[in-house]
């Protein structure tokens, strides 16, 4: 059940370019790139390559380092065959590739943060027309499409996917609608470069969910708006769990802020809200009695329709802090939602407690699907939260995500 993919085999980044340099040239700015962020061209050096002395083998390949981390390059010296034949491919091993560190969650670091600013770096000095990432591992057509999805095989270029980590420059930004429309993408990261090129990782986790299209594949490629693009895929029902609560009924949302509508919320981003539903069918915060977002009780119509009715009917009194809410999904249960006491919790403030890199809602996803069984009953209920408690007792964060990854999710 779980959606995070085991990082295995190699990432290989390829740069592709519709303007022949010489095998010469482009070694020469790749290894001033390596120099410049200490690239080592031996593991236990101390001082970064020199260029000049640099060891390229007769069939163009030279490994650097990273620390322990080795970077493999791998340069086309001669029989270029235009913009579909890469000129530089650029491979480092996957495992263990992207650390967990829940409060970095925003940025890469340790192999990763290396690995992606080289990419950066090499696509300003090299200025490709298309860079991108496969890892035949998981891109081997069962769990996810095969490296053809994202590889440029014809021109003008088609692709059938985005690629984990893309760098797009001003044609293909221009056959995707356009600078500002690109730089709008839903995913983890876009960043515009110095040499005008966009830089595009669609999930932090490389590949994570790649089995189904992510919302960047469905607003690039397909076209799709914003709105439409993020909302959930079409095997998704959404509902509202606290939709069949009487007025005076207390709970606990999750939600994030309106400008943090993202297509996979991360865990920085929830806030568990104390709420009430008053007269209106509007939440309200329990102490404070803010307006928190409406109740949604008409699930008719697309997707998006459906979110946005989370905030169709805001009262005037409203200030813009505006929020909506990361359980809008069927299987989520009202048993997990609400409170009998305001003191008291349930299944959402256990997995909110929870000192975990593990995304929190696909947890509660997950832990949902288990209480829609026939024979789920009060007392699993119970069980179910006491093992959150004994969860939260622990204090080895590491062995917590090894454990919900497998025995939760």
């Amino acid at each position: 059940m779980s959606n995070r993919i085991k990082q295995e085999g190699s990432v290989f980044a390829r740069f592709y370019s519709d303007e022949r340099e010489t095998g010469a040239e482009v070694i020469e700015k790749t290894l001033s790139v390596c120099a410049d962020i200490g690239l080592t061209e031996h593991v236990n050096d101390s001082d970064p390559l020199t260029p000049d002395n640099a060891s390229i083998s007769e069939k163009g390949y030279i490994t650097v380092h990273s620390d322990s981390k080795a970077i493999r390059l791998r340069f086309r010296l001669d029989d270029w065959d235009g913009l579909t034949d890469a000129i530089l491919s650029v491979s480092v091993d996957a495992t263990r590739l992207v650390e967990i560190d829940p409060e970095s969650a925003e940025k890469y670091t340790g192999p990763a943060r290396v690995f992606v600013e080289l990419i950066r770096q090499l696509a300003v000095e090299l200025n490709p027309y298309y860079v991108s990432t496969s890892n035949r591992a998981i891109m081997n057509g069962e769990i996810a499409p095969t490296p053809k999805a994202v590889l440029p095989f014809e021109t003008p270029i088609t692709l059938e996917r985005l690629p984990w980590l893309g760098i797009y420059s001003e044609p293909l930004i221009e056959r995707f609608g356009g600078r500002q429309r690109v730089l709008d993408t839903p995913a983890w990261m876009v960043e515009e470069l110095e040499n005008g090129s966009i830089l595009i990782v669609t999930t932090r986790i490389p590949w994570e969910d790649y089995g189904h299209k992510h919302p960047a594949d469905r607003y690039l490629l397909d076209g799709m708006d914003r709105a439409d693009a993020v909302s959930p895929p079409s095997d998704v029902t959404l509902s509202d769990p606290f939709a069949s609560f009487d007025p005076g009924a207390i709970g606990t949302d999750i939600c994030v802020h309106q400008d943090d509508i993202a297509p996979e919320f991360a865990n920085e981003d929830l806030q568990l809200i104390p709420v009430r539903v008053d007269e209106h069918r509007n939440l309200r915060h329990l102490d404070t009695n803010a307006f928190v977002r409406n109740v949604v009780t008409n699930t008719t119509g697309d997707k998006a329709a459906i979110v946005k009715r989370m905030l169709s009917d805001v009262p005037a009194t409203s200030d813009d802090d505006l929020y909506v809410s990361a359980l809008l999904r069927d299987v989520i249960p009202p048993a997990f939602v609400r409170l009998d006491d305001p003191d008291n919790e349930n299944v959402v403030t256990k997995v909110m407690r929870l000192e975990t890199d593990v995304n929190k809602i696909k947890l509660l996803v997950s832990l949902s699907r288990v209480a829609q069984q026939d024979d789920f009953t009060t007392e699993d209920l119970n069980s179910m939260e006491g093992a959150l408690d004994t969860l939260n007792e622990l204090d080895d964060n590491e062995n917590i995500d090894q454990y919900i990854e497998a025995k939760l999710l």
